[in-house]
């Protein structure tokens, strides 16, 4: 399996939008209500990411594209202004890959490319928050993440969520992840 890492294009909304829905529809199950998964379409998540793609923003978008052009995973990262309560500078917000490519190293390739792209913008330590119950962070633990308390957010009107945070105090460790 040949995987290339890349900087998203609008082109690739439709793919990174079906990766984003497929996760959260098992990935969160049981950890976030039905009613609330079942409210992500592909359609309007593609409009959405093609949206953040033509706003301009700053943020980092990757993809992980298959040798057959199938959009295999994202990473959506920011740099962070120094002035963040715990003093990270660059933020991991988003981590998704397809189910057939999990456990294969596509994870790992984006994590490290997130990083060596934050790195090369003056980024000196990454943090990101998982949801409490995440299979995920067993992943985030195995590349040395350190966990580093925990947050309630809201999701929705009703909707409550404990994340759990982790941190890498020194980006470049997680520069030669793959």
């Amino acid at each position: 399996m040949n995987i290339q890492v890349r900087d998203a294009t609008p082109d690739d909304s439709a793919g990174i939008a079906q990766v984003q829905v497929d996760s959260y529809r098992t990935a969160y199950v049981g950890l976030l209500p039905e009613d609330y998964l079942a409210q992500f379409s592909y359609e309007e998540q593609t409009q959405d990411w093609c949206d953040l793609m033509a706003s301009g923003s700053s943020d980092i978008l990757l993809v992980a594209e298959s040798d057959g052009g199938q959009i295999a995973g994202y990473a959506l990262g920011r740099a962070l202004d120094n002035k963040e309560p715990a003093g990270h500078t660059g933020e991991l917000v988003a981590l998704h890959v397809r189910k057939p490519y999990q456990r294969r190293g596509v994870g790992h390739g984006l994590v490290a490319a997130m990083a060596e792209r934050l790195s090369s913008s003056g980024s000196s330590s990454l943090m990101l928050w998982v949801l409490e119950g995440n299979s995920a962070r067993q992943f985030y633990e195995k590349l040395g993440g350190v966990p580093a308390g925990k947050q309630t957010v809201q999701l929705g009107e009703d909707i409550f969520a404990s994340e759990v945070g982790y941190n890498w105090p020194d980006i470049r460790a997680l520069c030669n992840a793959r």
